[in-house]
């Protein structure tokens, strides 16, 4: 059993620092085999945002792998972003910008989808490349047979059931194709500040079903009509993937249900697809916290 912490769209210097500190000790108290961040680690790319959000990882008690967002690239800095847009990402947080991690059940591979520039007005839906997936298909086609594989990337594959119009990652189609092609049971994902699951049928019967999970913002004050929240994940060695969803209700964290859209979910050992489709909750806000600019839980 391999046991996953899944943090998205930290946004320091935009957080609620009540929240950050109550993250840490959650995840301190029971720690994980793994954090994975899926980007935006930053708000605005700046350095002392980034030592805050370097200090946080490194303050966890589990390893942590993570991938640059769009956030974490200068929005101020046009030399540095055309140049080396990366290059406080690789001082402060990773040099390798994608990537890997494995034991023995899971295969845990970063995808980096920021871009520094795109043919389009809005710079931050990202974006895969033709050559980067060929790369990743080498990368997977090494691993062992057996271990489980999870893709971590920034940028949503699929929008929220409710918001339809929210803009995806370029080449997403293209993605998820190479993702079920290669065997990949899970992507990890952010960018919308919005948690759901998608699900996709598995294209053999020795393939799995492919969970794209997309996770809320676990600190920042940037809400977007959902509270702050994080995913721990259990995957055991026959595939079977159990996703609880904390979230911040204003005074800790509790477990809420998952908001599951898509085709069927297969469960091993079952035969057959089962479904579970319950209304993602929004706990009330009980207290703000202590800066009257950081709203905690729903604001």
């Amino acid at each position: 059993m391999t046991r996953l912490v899944h943090l998205s769209d930290l946004h320091f210097d935009r957080v609620d620092p009540v929240i950050v500190e109550a993250l840490k000790q959650e995840i301190n108290d029971d720690p994980p085999d793994l954090v994975v961040v899926s980007g935006d680690l930053t708000q605005r790319a700046h350095r002392n945002e980034y030592r805050r959000g370097a200090e946080f990882l490194q303050s966890l008690h589990a390893p942590v792998l993570a991938v640059p967002g769009n956030h974490d690239i200068s929005y101020i800095h046009l030399l540095q972003r055309f140049v080396d847009p990366f290059r406080r990402w690789r001082r402060y947080v990773s040099r390798d910008l994608e990537p890997t991690w494995t034991d023995d059940t899971v295969a845990v591979l970063g995808l980096n989808t920021a871009r520094r520039m795109a043919f389009s007005l809005d710079w931050s839906n990202g974006r895969f490349s033709l050559p980067q997936l060929m790369r990743f298909k080498r990368r997977v086609e090494a691993l062992p047979k057996n271990l489980f594989r999870i893709v971590v990337a920034h940028h949503a594959l699929h929008p929220p059931d409710a918001e339809p119009e929210l803009d995806i990652v370029g080449r997403a189609t293209h993605a998820l194709e190479t993702f079920r092609g290669l065997g990949v049971g899970l992507v990890l994902a952010g960018h919308h500040h919005r948690g759901y699951l998608t699900n996709h049928e598995p294209l053999g019967e020795d393939m799995p079903v492919l969970t794209v999970a997309q996770v809320s913002t676990a600190t920042s004050t940037r809400l977007r009509g959902e509270p702050n929240a994080y995913h721990r994940i259990e995957v055991d060695r026959s595939g079977l993937v159990d996703i609880l969803v904390r979230a911040w209700d204003g005074h800790g964290w509790r477990d809420v249900p998952a908001r599951e859209q898509g085709c069927a979910r297969r469960k091993p050992p079952l035969p057959e697809p089962t479904l579970v489709r319950e209304a993602f909750v929004q706990p009330r806000v009980a207290e703000l916290a202590r800066r009257s600019n950081a709203p905690a839980g729903l604001g």
